[in-house]
């Protein structure tokens, strides 16, 4: 760099040899202003505007241009303005401002020029003298004097002074300014624009411009003031910044000379322009103005300080008490819209800046005036908007519902403000008059969407849940100690006992707390300041400096590894309460403010016992663990034997009292009256607790009158003068004891507090005429502080203060709030307890227990506003309020909330229940309120079914309310129809009827004249276009937007995904749907009638098949659900008669596919499933063959796809039983057919083999024509039958032996064959085959009969194979072949002649009991039965014969020999009787003579 072009430190920046030229601009322009002012001067009659010059005064030199002249010889002989004094070219300047005797012009022209100078080089911070100079100018300018000219030209003038007085605190110099300086341009800036005080003549150009000025200046004092703060905070943290390398590097006379004080001085300035009363002086609407602008000023001083606010605690001192105390009294007072507008903004810039040690003041600022304005009680509308406004604005700040929720809703000393704000919100929001919606209602909503969309924000799935309401603390814990003097509670003994109850705590927890203490110790351990408490009160800016040093620490250390060293969650609660303002501990102790709110919710049932017996509120606080047990007291005693209280419950008389006195004082809620008779109780123990109850107050430092209504502003003194007596005698030991300066005894004290109450009592008390004076007050008092006067001005202020404000209860009710209680709050903020726990790191442990105060009144008013709104906005920000209240409800698995708002929507008269009319969608298109709370609804079903119950009812409802309109859209008809998935179309994986065409069907068939039988395959033929209502253009558009709308919806996604759905809401759908259904059978409507009171069965339908949907999708479910199919099946079948055949058709339909799904996946459900299908058999015999065609598809259906799972032989009866009555419609026979070949086929069993084989006989003999026979006959009448099928059944037949046949000899390999249940089964079997046999033998079918036969013969020889017993052999020859073979031959003896070729059959049957006599002759001839039997065996051959049948007479002789020939070596011989003694041998020879001469005895021996 070149020398020449060096930069001077001192220059501003400039180079060198710029240098002579700035110097010389800068001479230049101070002789312009010179010159300036000098030709205002020049006119003469003092400087007036219009010149009027006299020769006699022409050359007579003014007595101010001396000056000038002087000045402007000496300018220019200046190289350097740095190095000159600047009074040396102020003075000339100053004093004309000054002047008096000079015009307003004049003056003017001065002012002007020492603006240009100020916004000028001529004089920086560096410049010598430079501190006098500027002080100077705004000293001079604050004592302007001139003679006025005309009000435009002195309201210039003035306004001039204005701006010197604004540029010269804005400029570079005004750092130099001293704080009373600064106060006095602020004092002036705003006097000369005081609405008040200035000339009447003025315009408001004036008072407008004097305000943005004292806005400027105050913009400019609190900037610099929080760059001190700043600057002041990093260097304390070691950190270099660019604010201090500049102050480091500036001269130390360049630094700010005005800070703290100036920003205080002016605060309480504009702090006694807000505390003007309403009968101040001048009119109220300027004082109100005053007051705005004061409001205003503070509004930009906070926003201006913003956070360093915290730093200064004498700021957040004036803040806490004189700003808030002066608010509320203006609040009160004027009550304006202006006014109360901003009052909220400073509340919000509290809460934004200070709010974490003004949560106390927070909550009583709300509690006692925002909120009451904001109920609307004696005040306008429009001022009860201004203040909802004001809730709004807070309730929209990221966090504020959950801060004030962790620290006032879950603090044992302070209001439930969160509770009382969502009260006030649901009363504001909830339309009063119908149809009424007005901006009120608008604002409460947004705060409520406000507020559910901060508790949503941290809502989740695995959310906190709060503590049991029967969890107890293990043992008593003093909490009253601790709060009192502000500490932390230690709730360690109930959250372990939580923990145990709920289960381990989440992973979530133990990571985020062990996180936090790993963190907090590192913090601890760097290098930063130390931020741990000494255990006295920390100031708001040593908290401040705490979290910025920690903040700065964690941010320097994030990127470093964790320390492998664990910190146990113990360790992280000792290091919460040691430095228990860091805010990195703050996740614990959010946690323990949850069980905080669970002892306060016991603790608000203690104040109730108490405020009506304080003695059974002392005894529930002992039994809540609040309270010890005093020592040997019967209470005491019963609870140690029962095991309640242990020795760390018990407590001394004077320990229980001193905790009986601080809970006195710091719990909320209790009756003051009571707590002073309490009080001044003369029993020894209530005299200890009045000594604890004073003692539990922090009187030091505080003014003697200002502590006495402290202590009377929390209880009522009792009407008694000794009650009285003993109560002040306690205060005034108190005060005496922590403020011994002025007092020279406990007596002085004493006497003193009673004058003050006596002196409040006569000021006060309008039946006293006669008031004290201050001189009667002071002579009272003469001596009485230990014979000695107190001081004048001490009793005299006293005095005053009490004339001023009388002494009165903290009454909660009231908005008036005294400065008193601000002052105890801010010694509050300054402990421990009374800083904020910042709700960050936790907020969503709190969002169970918030959503569970408001969400009742909050769903109730938003759906009051959709009831009443007209305004789509308002009605989508209701509707999206609703939907938020149940998404937090799901994640927080509550289930009151869903159902809540489907009912309530449900009822809304917009709704589409109350749609009615021939062009229902045409109204319904064109209603938005109609489609959003459909859409709505349908959302909140979908989305957060899970929490739905008694909701589905109405759900169900509005979907019926759409099918009876016909607006259901085609995608619900698909759903039901199970998109291919069958459904209960009539014809499996076709589409059925529209539900449109349906519910068309339903009205036609009720109207007049129309059948009343209508089956659902009847209603496939109806035309999709039904007769309505033509509809226009315009219509059909309205209509298209109602099928969009209603696709939209979705509702079809209820039923087909309700697999998803938890069981209880699951449960309940299933309910809702049948109650939606109807009563079974309905009063009024007898044999399927649809009209009259039972009509709707189209309804009932079609929630059939709504019920069908839901069970398929919840196969895995069903066991839960089947209890209420069962009885609702029941009933229709059970009813079938009183019921619409369609209904009892689809309820078939529905039963049998269930089953035909289900069985082959759900095998452990199989048996409720059986019970179902022998529902079926409960149907009316009628009305199942009326329906025939679909008992017999389904039963096919059933069986091919689940016949092996049917495991129940009830089962297989009900089934058979159906066919057995459907057979007898000929269009349903075939399949009835078809299906008891499939079953023999593929599906017989032991369990179903007995009642197939019968259904397969009954199916034969119905397929058998009879001559003459009408189609459709029943019974024995006369039928055409179905001979093309009697082949396929015969086989069935001989497949049934088969199967036997080859069951046993499987059976017979395996280990299981000598069971007992398959030997009687086997046995049992082959006699109904034979059984079956025998009863087909007896049909007059030639054909059928010789097939019979046949497979006859091969049973008995079967009969061997199957290893069949001489019992059930001697039971198929007596009871089967024998009396069949007797009939036979009886009816050839009458000569029948329907019966052709029966000698044939007879042959047959012959041959057959051969067979069975050939193969079983030892066996039987075993049996004691047996000479009966063979008895038989001989009558039945001699009938036989009798028929003189050729066909017979050749084959019997043979069939006999065959006998004869096996039985020779038996029982046939001589002397053979049975038990009649009947001889069989000679019978039996005598029977072989008569059939053949060739059977004789001797034949035996051949």
């Amino acid at each position: 760099m070149n020398q020449s072009d060096h930069v001077n430190p001192t220059s501003g920046g400039l180079k060198t040899k710029d240098m002579p030229n700035v110097q010389y601009r800068l001479t230049l322009l101070l002789n312009h202003e010179i010159a300036s002012v000098e030709t205002a001067m020049r006119y003469n009659a003092k400087w007036a505007v219009v010149p009027r010059y006299y020769e006699e005064d022409r050359n007579e030199p003014g007595k101010y241009d001396d000056a000038f002249r002087v000045l402007r010889a000496a300018i220019f002989k200046q190289t350097d303005w740095r190095l000159v004094d600047p009074m040396m070219y102020l003075t000339p300047f100053l004093t004309l401002i000054k002047a008096s005797d000079i015009s307003g012009p004049i003056t003017g022209a001065a002012a002007v020029a020492l603006q240009r100078i100020l916004g000028s080089e001529l004089m920086t911070p560096g410049t010598h003298n430079a501190t006098s100079a500027i002080n100077q100018i705004v000293e001079d300018a604050t004592q302007c004097k001139f003679e006025s000219t005309n009000n435009a030209q002195d309201e210039t003038v003035l306004l001039n002074i204005v701006q010197v007085l604004g540029m010269a605190v804005d400029c570079e110099c005004g750092t130099l300014l001293h704080d009373d300086t600064v106060l006095k341009a602020f004092q002036a800036t705003f006097m000369l624009g005081d609405p008040v005080t200035k000339p009447k003549e003025y315009g408001d150009i004036m008072g407008y411009y004097s305000r943005q000025t004292c806005g400027q200046m105050l913009r400019v004092v609190f900037t610099r003031l929080r760059n001190q703060a700043r600057a002041h905070v990093d260097r304390s943290l070691g950190l270099k910044t660019t604010l201090e390398r500049a102050f480091q590097s500036s001269d130390e006379s360049a630094a700010c000379n005005h800070g703290i004080k100036a920003a205080l001085d002016i605060l309480d300035f504009l702090i006694e322009l807000i505390k003007k009363e309403p009968d101040a002086t001048g009119p109220k609407e300027q004082n109100e103005e005053t007051i705005m602008f004061a409001l205003n000023m503070i509004h930009t001083a906070l926003l201006t300080l913003g956070q360093e606010l915290v730093h200064y605690d004498l700021l957040v001192a004036v803040v806490h008490v004189e700003l808030l105390h002066a608010m509320c009294q203006a609040v009160v007072n004027f009550t304006s819209v202006s006014i109360i507008n901003a009052f909220s903004q400073i509340m919000l810039c509290i809460y934004s800046f200070i709010g974490t040690v003004s949560i106390s003041q927070i909550e009583l600022v709300m509690e006692r005036v925002l909120l009451r304005l904001a109920e609307g009680k004696a005040v306008t509308l429009e001022q009860q908007e201004a203040a909802l406004e004001g809730v709004l604005d807070l309730c929209r700040q990221p966090g504020f519902v959950h801060d004030i929720f962790a620290n006032c809703d879950c603090r044992l000393e302070r209001g439930n403000l969160f509770e009382d704000l969502c009260a006030l919100l649901s009363k504001t929001a909830y339309p009063m008059t119908k149809g009424a919606l007005n901006s009120l209602h608008s604002i409460s909503l947004e705060a409520m969407l406000a507020i559910l969309q901060a508790v949503a924000a941290e809502s989740k799935s695995n959310a906190f849940q709060p503590p049991p309401a029967y969890l107890e603390l293990p043992s008593f814990v003093d909490v009253w100690t601790p709060l009192v003097g502000g500490g932390l509670l230690h709730l360690d003994g109930l959250i372990e006992v939580a923990d145990k109850i709920l289960g381990k705590a989440s992973s979530e927890d133990k990571a985020s707390a062990a996180g936090t203490a790993s963190r907090l110790d590192q913090a601890q351990g760097a290098t930063a300041p130390s931020v741990q408490s000494s255990g006295g009160i920390e100031s708001a800016a040593e908290h401040a400096a705490a979290e910025r040093a920690l903040a700065a620490v964690v941010s320097a250390t994030a990127s470093a590894s964790p320390t492998s060293t664990s910190v146990s969650t113990s360790a992280h609660m000792s290091a919460a309460t040691e430095s228990s303002l860091a805010p990195l501990s703050d996740y614990n102790r959010l946690r323990s403010a949850i069980y905080e709110k669970h002892m306060k919710r016991k603790l608000v049932v203690a104040v109730d016992h108490f405020n009506k017996d304080h003695k059974k509120g002392l005894q529930f606080l002992q039994a809540s663990k609040l309270m010890p047990f005093l020592e040997g007291s019967p209470g005491a005693k019963m609870a140690q034997d029962s095991g309640a209280a242990g020795p760390q419950d018990i407590a001394s008389q004077d320990q229980l009292a001193g905790c009986l006195g601080r809970f006195l004082h710091v719990c909320p809620g209790l009756d003051k009256v009571a707590i002073g008779e309490l009080l001044g109780d003369p029993a020894q123990f209530y005299i200890k607790v009045l000594e604890a109850f004073t003692q539990s107050f922090d009187f030091r430092d505080l003014k003697f009158d200002a502590a006495i209504r402290l202590f009377l502003e929390s209880f009522r003194l009792p009407g008694e003068a000794q009650k009285i007596d003993r109560i002040i005698n306690a205060f005034g030991h108190h005060y005496f004891t922590q403020n011994k300066g002025i007092f020279k005894s406990e007596d002085a004290a004493y006497v003193l507090a009673y004058s003050v109450i006596m002196l409040n009592t006569d000021r006060h008390n309008s039946q006293v005429k006669n008031k004290m004076s201050l001189e009667s007050f002071r002579r009272n008092l003469r001596g009485v502080n230990d014979n000695s006067d107190f001081p004048p001005e001490f009793l005299d202020e006293i005095y005053y203060s009490i004339v001023k404000t009388a002494l009165k209860l903290n009454e909660s009710s009231s908005m008036e709030v005294s400065e008193q209680v601000f002052l105890n709050l801010h010694q509050i903020s300054c402990t421990p307890r009374g800083k904020m726990v910042h709700s960050d790191p936790g907020r969503h442990l709190f969002d169970t227990s918030m959503f569970r105060l408001m969400w009742g009144p909050a769903v109730h008013a938003m759906c009051s506003i959709v009831d009443n709104a007209s305004s789509e906005a308002i009605l989508n920000s209701a509707l999206s309020g609703l939907q938020t209240a149940a998404h937090i409800a799901m994640c927080h698995d509550l289930e009151d909330v869903a159902d809540s708002i489907v009912v309530n929507l449900s009822k809304v008269p917009g709704s589409v229940a109350h749609v009615q009319g021939a062009k229902a969608e045409v109204v319904y298109g064109r209603s938005y309120k109609m489609r959003a709370v459909t859409w709505t609804i349908s959302s909140i079903s979908l989305k957060y079914g899970d929490n739905l119950q008694a909701g589905w009812t109405n759900v169900v409802d509005l979907i019926l309310c759409f099918y009876r309109m016909q607006m259901l859209p085609e995608s619900f008809s698909k759903a039901l129809n199970g998109d291919g998935d069958g459904g209960l179309s009539p014809v499996p994986g076709e589409q059925g009827p529209s539900l449109k065409a349906r519910r068309a069907a339903a009205k036609a068939q009720s109207a007049p004249g129309a059948s009343i039988f209508k089956s659902l395959t009847s209603m496939l033929t109806i035309s999709e276009t039904t007769d309505s209502v033509p509809l226009s253009e315009p219509e059909r558009t309205l209509a298209a937007v109602t099928e969009e709308a209603l696709t939209q919806s979705c509702f079809e996604d209820i039923f087909t995904d309700s697999k998803f759905l938890k069981q209880e809401s699951l449960v309940h759908l299933v309910k809702a749907i049948i109650w939606a259904s109807g009563p079974i059978p309905r009063p009024g409507a007898s044999n399927g009638s649809s009209t009259g009171m039972g009509g709707n069965w189209d309804v009932t339908e079609l929630c059939l098949e709504l019920l069908f949907t839901v069970l398929l999708r919840n196969r895995d479910r069903i066991s839960l659900l089947w209890p209420r199919i069962y009885e609702h099946f029941h009933s229709i079948f059970s009813h079938s008669k009183d019921v619409d055949p369609g209904l009892v058709q689809k309820a078939i339909m529905a039963m049998l596919r269930m089953c035909q799904r289900l069985l082959p996946y759900k095998t452990d459900i199989s048996e409720p499933l059986m019970k179902g299908i022998q529902l079926v058999s409960k149907v009316d015999e009628q009305v199942a063959s009326d329906m025939a065609s679909t008992i017999a598809a389904e039963v096919l259906n059933l069986l091919k796809g689940a016949a092996p799972y049917i495991q129940h032989h009830p089962v297989w009866v009900s089934i058979c039983g159906l066919l057995k009555i459907i057979q007898y419609d000929p269009a349903s026979f075939p399949v009835c057919v078809e299906t008891m070949a499939w079953v023999v086929k593929e599906s017989l069993t032991p369990l179903n083999f007995t009642i197939v084989l019968t259904t397969v006989v009954d199916l034969l003999e119905r397929a058998v024509p009879q001559k003459g026979a009408s189609l459709g006959g029943r019974g024995g009448e006369q039928r055409q039958g179905h001979p093309q099928l009697l082949p396929e059944l015969m086989g069935m037949l001989l497949a049934a032996e088969e199967w036997l046949e080859l069951w046993w000899l499987g059976m017979s390999r395996g280990p299981r064959a000598g069971e007992e249940q398959w030997q009687t089964f086997k046995h049992e079997a082959w006699y109904q085959v034979v059984s079956m046999l025998c009863r087909v033998i007896k049909n007059p079918n030639l054909e059928l009969r010789n097939a019979a036969v046949g497979y006859l013969q091969r049973s008995v020889v079967a009969a061997e194979k199957l290893t069949i017993g001489v019992e059930q052999m001697e039971q198929s020859l007596v009871n089967l072949l024998l009396p069949m073979t007797n009939d036979l031959s009886k009816m050839m003896m009458s000569g029948a002649k329907d019966f052709p070729q029966c000698d044939s059959t007879v042959r047959e049957l012959i041959r057959a009991m051969v067979k069975v006599v050939l193969l079983f002759s030892e066996q039987l001839q075993q049996l004691s039965s047996f000479p009966e039997v063979w008895k038989a065996i001989l009558e039945c051959v001699g009938s036989a014969m009798a028929t003189k049948s050729e066909v017979l007479t050749e084959a019997i002789p043979e069939a006999l020999k065959n006998m004869l020939l096996v039985l020779k070596t038996g029982k046939l011989q001589e002397g053979w009787r049975d038990t009649d003694g009947t001889d069989l041998h000679e019978m039996t020879w005598t029977l072989a003579k008569n059939v053949s001469a060739n059977l004789t005895p001797e034949l035996l021996s051949t």
